[in-house]
């Protein structure tokens, strides 16, 4: 993992993710697929914000906020904005 270039919540909109899922073997999806919940509940009940590490085709990209939601294909950030679960890389509970 290199260095992550840090973006605002409102730069998400005009992102181009890439996705990343061929690069994972089946034990790193599901960790990734725990911390993701975990990141879900510390949002929601705890109001925490977590680092949220994903590819674009610039880079790699950081971003600190709340997950409030998770679906199959998706994580919702406050203010209903969505990252490809595919394009995140990691994520960083604080």
């Amino acid at each position: 993992m290199g260095a992550a270039k840090k973006v605002d919540q409102k730069e998400l909109m005009t992102v181009a993710f890439k996705n990343d899922n061929n690069f994972y073997v089946q034990e790193q999806i599901k960790m990734k697929d725990q911390k993701l919940y975990m990141a879900m509940l510390m949002g929601n009940n705890y109001y925490n914000n977590v680092r949220i590490i994903f590819n674009t085709e610039e880079g790699e990209n950081e971003i600190v906020s709340r997950i409030w939601a998770r679906t199959d294909q998706f994580i919702v950030l406050r203010g209903g904005v969505f990252i490809p679960i595919n394009s995140v890389i990691d994520i960083i509970l604080d």
